[in-house]
Order: C-alpha cells, then sequence, then structure tokens
C-alpha cells in the first residue's frame, strides 16, 4: 500500500492591530471547520505560558522583555511541529511589518521538505477607529494601551504589500 505524503498545510497570516480580532477569528475558524485540523500559534499565547510558569499572571506592564528571544524560539519550534500535523496554521500576530511577514514567509518555504512551496494567505483586518479599538483593547485580559494601539495603526499598511509579502515579491525591495 502506498501511503500518499501529507501536503504542506495552508499557511494563514492575520494582519491586524492589536485588539482588531485576529485570535478571536482564528477560533472561530477553528470552530467552524472542526473536521480540519487547525492550528493557531500566537505569540501572546506563548508569552502568558511562559508568564504563567513564573507563578503569575501575564500583564504587558510586568512582561520582561528579555524573553523575547525564548518567545521567538517557541514559536519557531511550534511551526515547525504544525507544520508536519496541521491541515491549516493560523500565524496570529499583528504582522504590522511587510519585510518582517516576507522573511517568515521565506523562512517557513525553507521548512519545506516536500519540494513545493506552501500556500500562504493572509487575513488582513482593517484599520477601525482609534476610539473603538481602545474600547476593545479595555475589555481584554491584557490590554496594550491607547499608545501602542495608536503606534500600530500608524504602522498598518495596505492590504496588497502584505500579500506581495507572502507572494516573495518583497524580500529585496
Amino acid at each position: 500500500m502506498l501511503l500518499k505524503e501529507k501536503s504542506s498545510p495552508l499557511i494563514i497570516f492575520t494582519v491586524g492591530t492589536s485588539a482588531s480580532g485576529k485570535s478571536t477569528w482564528a477560533r472561530a475558524m477553528q470552530a467552524k471547520y472542526s473536521s480540519l485540523n487547525i492550528q493557531i500559534i500566537e505569540r501572546d499565547a506563548i508569552r502568558a505560558a511562559l508568564h504563567k510558569a513564573s507563578g503569575k499572571p501575564f500583564s504587558w506592564a510586568t512582561w520582561d522583555k528579555a524573553q523575547e528571544d525564548r518567545v521567538q524560539q517557541l514559536w519557531e519550534e511550534a511551526i515547525r511541529q504544525a507544520i508536519t500535523e496541521a491541515d491549516v496554521l493560523i500565524i496570529a500576530d499583528t504582522h504590522l511589518d511587510p519585510k518582517r511577514l516576507a522573511a517568515y514567509a521565506e523562512w517557513l518555504r525553507s521548512l519545506q521538505t516536500t519540494g513545493t512551496n506552501p500556500e500562504m494567505i493572509i487575513q488582513y483586518f482593517s484599520s477601525i477607529p482609534l476610539i473603538d479599538l481602545i474600547r476593545r483593547d479595555q475589555g481584554r485580559a491584557n490590554s496594550v494601551g491607547g499608545t501602542v494601539l495608536r503606534e500600530q495603526l500608524q504602522q498598518l499598511q495596505p492590504e496588497e504589500h502584505y500579500w506581495r509579502a507572502v507572494e516573495s515579491k518583497l524580500i529585496n525591495q
């Protein structure tokens, strides 16, 4: 009997500010398409898990930024594992920098052993008024605050910039 080699998962990068609905959307997709193995990886969940291991609940006010290298390492490990198992991999982070997103997409391509590039798409969360983001953010357990939201809104670029990033057209620009 010939076993069919597992194909690469569909990889979905979310793009949007904090409090724009990225994680909520990802969990809704996982619930809606429960017959698929949809895995969600998000840095905030990794940060919360690391913080919880210290015996304290996560908050941005007490987060040790020196832990970011460890977060990145765990994020990469989780992605390597998910690529071998998932039908769909949702990477639910802000991804506001198209150049950094392009580098992540290229890294993901380098992980492929099947010789085919994984299909990568984005789920773009367009900007909503700052006051609405602040209201949403205040209702979250780990709010980032209005200053961060304003900065993120300034960084958010038109959707096509992010599509070019995952399509590998931004690498040398």
